[in-house]
């Protein structure tokens, strides 16, 4: 099978968890025969319908595994998650008969797109006349929000207002000749510099302000606020005529309804990635309990939360447990265990830090990776009903999905800690019973979906 992926491009210029999925994809199709390539939105010019497909040196994936290299030139910009400023620069139309005559060449029967970032829409009409079956996969939500993550002032962004909320949360949006720079073989080159680094830093900050911090007054602006509405509806439109929108997880699914996806071209296969390897064996728990948290210090992911409850624990006279997290503090609370940040590489000895992981992110997660390398690792996992990979827990056997607020995570907290023997229970469930994916296997998993749709 030849196909054809699209995501925002390779290592080093571009990190985190879609491009390892797709490359770790894109890896897995190769060891068992297929054709791979990898086309990704480059060098941004202008906002004409100007367009084109420029053919570059193979990519080595791994070993003697390598991808065909394929630069979209002039594509629409790419606001990564910093949000959209003005949304009509991502409406503008390109030449379809350029795309038409790109697919026409080649021999694609699969275009698998990661991100609407830099698509243009008539890439894939041009797919669909040529007769390249399109799937997408909803690592974010891009689609329905411009700055990914549907969280505004603190909180989850619940649409009431119908995208005027947009026009304050992407206040900070990149403008287009920053866009432009930041697609540019110059900033490609020196983006691994310190000044680069520390200026990204400090935009990083700004804009994790602009997401975590209740906004005093709105931005009203209603041509503004359609502008928006007219940009989701364009990318609904879109969602629809894939011929399949491959979904990580039921929550991300239920998400994409509320803002307006209504097809029936859905399919939900929870994902994995090249890392995740069966580690699971029986783990010694005792008292007290331990519980991990392993994200930042931010209130997206559920950090204050999992804090109040531990402090509403300790406060209560509960003094039987421990948290350990990942991320130096000053003066940490004393049931707080903190270790430094740690490399991928040092996971295996991160897991055995604690008994129980906890999860309670507080906004929507398409999915969640820690849920399942914890489990990998034959450790059960409380997690918030916000997170994606709730559908992997068994209740009660493998983990809890609990409500996103202080007095359910305190309240499954305190029972582990009166019932250790609970953790060692789940713990031999996981080991004997929950079956880790790995990314061969979530490759057939994707191999059946592309055959399925390919009417073969």
């Amino acid at each position: 099978m030849n196909i054809l992926h699209y995501s925002l491009g390779f290592p080093p210029f571009r990190r985190g968890g879609m491009t390892q999925y797709c490359l770790d994809l894109m890896i897995e199709q190769a060891k068992v025969g297929h054709q791979v390539g990898l086309l990704w939105p480059g060098r941004l010019y202008d906002l004409t319908p100007k367009s084109k497909v420029n053919q570059k040196q193979k990519y080595k994936l791994q070993n003697d595994l390598y991808c065909t290299s394929y630069e979209l030139l002039n594509p629409l910009p790419i606001p990564l998650m910093d949000g959209i400023q003005n949304p009509a620069m991502y409406l503008v139309k390109k030449e379809k008969k350029v795309y038409t005559e790109f697919f026409q060449k080649h021999t694609f029967q699969v275009f698998h797109i990661h991100t609407f970032m830099g698509l243009p829409s008539e890439l894939v009409e041009a797919a669909h006349e040529v007769g390249v079956k399109t799937v997408f996969t909803t690592h974010d939500y891009f689609p329905i929000c411009p700055r990914c993550n549907l969280f505004h002032s603190g909180k989850d962004c619940k649409d009431d207002k119908k995208c005027s909320d947009c026009v304050s949360c992407n206040q900070y949006g990149l403008s287009f000749n920053k866009m432009r720079l930041f697609q540019s073989e110059l900033y490609k080159s020196v983006k691994e510099s310190s000044v680069i680094k520390m200026l990204r830093a400090r935009h990083n900050r700004k804009m994790y302000d602009a997401t975590e911090q209740v906004i005093e007054s709105e931005i009203i602006d209603a041509k503004k606020q359609k502008e928006y509405q007219n940009l989701r509806d364009r990318n609904i439109v879109l969602l629809e005529k894939m011929d399949v929108v491959h979904f990580n997880s039921t929550n991300t699914l239920c998400i994409y309804k509320k803002r307006g996806y209504a097809a029936d071209n859905a399919k939900v296969i929870s994902i994995s990635n090249g890392a995740i390897v069966d580690h699971k064996r029986i783990r010694k728990a005792g008292s007290p309990v331990r519980f991990g948290y392993l994200g930042p210090l931010t209130t997206h992911k559920g950090y204050n939360l999992f804090k109040n409850a531990c402090d509403a624990l300790w406060q209560s006279g509960e003094h039987n447990f421990e948290a350990h997290i990942f991320v130096e503090i000053n003066n940490p609370p004393p049931y707080m265990i903190c270790h430094k940040p740690y490399s991928y590489q040092e996971l295996p000895n991160v897991m055995d830090q604690f008994d129980v992981l906890v999860t309670p992110s507080e906004w929507e997660e398409t999915f969640g990776f820690t849920v399942l390398e914890a489990l990998s690792y034959g450790i059960p996992v409380i997690l918030s009903e916000k997170v994606g990979a709730k559908d992997l827990i068994v209740e009660g056997k493998n983990g809890f999905v609990v409500e996103g607020n202080v007095q359910p995570l305190k309240n499954r907290i305190l029972g582990l800690i009166e019932n250790p023997q609970s953790v060692k229970e789940m713990n031999i469930y996981i080991v004997n019973e929950f079956p880790v994916k790995t990314m061969i296997e979530h490759s057939r998993e994707m191999e059946e979906v592309y055959c399925i749709y390919d009417g073969k």
